[in-house]
């Protein structure tokens, strides 16, 4: 099955998680590339903890997103979550690799870190054999506006930026990048579409 490559632009969360749901059945392998207005969420199991935030359908604690974080939505059949997710890992690893920066993944508490300062988050729900949500990798986000929380609830963590750390890569620039990348990783035929 191809991978069906879709760019939502500039979108308000509400309307990206509309958009999922109507996807979610397709039975396609569709990946999302967004960027949000905006907007804390949380994972479901952690909403009462913080009202004011959109809760989802995910693991995970509060976290931020806006026009500086590109997010990277799996909408995918999945036979197993344990080897899918290993191949998104290995596409943020590849990534990351582009920039010379020590950059790692952190298994205890998933996501991926410059010593203290988390870059990228991942998160994700399965229902019925379909992958629902994916990852955040923090461009050049509003970081005073973030670290107004601790990133996933966690003590100690701040939260960085590829731009923070020098690296000077826009929000297109890195979707060409990933494009590549996926399509590597899950070794699919890549197909494109700019609309819903």
């Amino acid at each position: 099955m191809n991978i069906i490559f879709r760019d939502l632009g500039l979108i308000k969360y509400e309307r990206f998680l509309e958009i999922q749901e109507k996807l979610t059945p397709l039975k396609q392998n569709i990946v999302l590339f967004a960027t949000h207005y905006p907007v804390f969420t949380v994972g479901i199991n952690e909403k009462e903890k913080f009202p004011n935030a959109v809760p989802v359908k995910r693991g995970g604690s509060i976290t931020y997103f806006d026009e500086g974080t590109l997010m990277v939505y799996f909408i995918f059949s999945v036979k197993s979550p344990p080897n899918f997710f290993k191949k998104i890992r290995k596409v943020l690893d590849m990534f990351f690799k582009e920039f010379a920066l020590p950059i790692k993944y952190d298994k205890t508490k998933p996501g991926y870190y410059i010593q203290n300062r988390k870059i990228a988050s991942l998160g994700f729900s399965y229902t019925d054999g379909r992958s629902n949500h994916g990852i955040s990798i923090h461009i050049n986000p509003d970081l005073k506006t973030f670290n107004t929380i601790r990133p996933c609830n966690l003590s100690n963590i701040k939260a960085t930026s590829l731009y923070n750390e020098g690296v000077d890569i826009s929000i297109e620039e890195s979707k060409n990048i990933l494009k590549e990348i996926i399509t590597e990783v899950f070794n699919e035929t890549q197909s494109q579409s700019s609309g819903i």
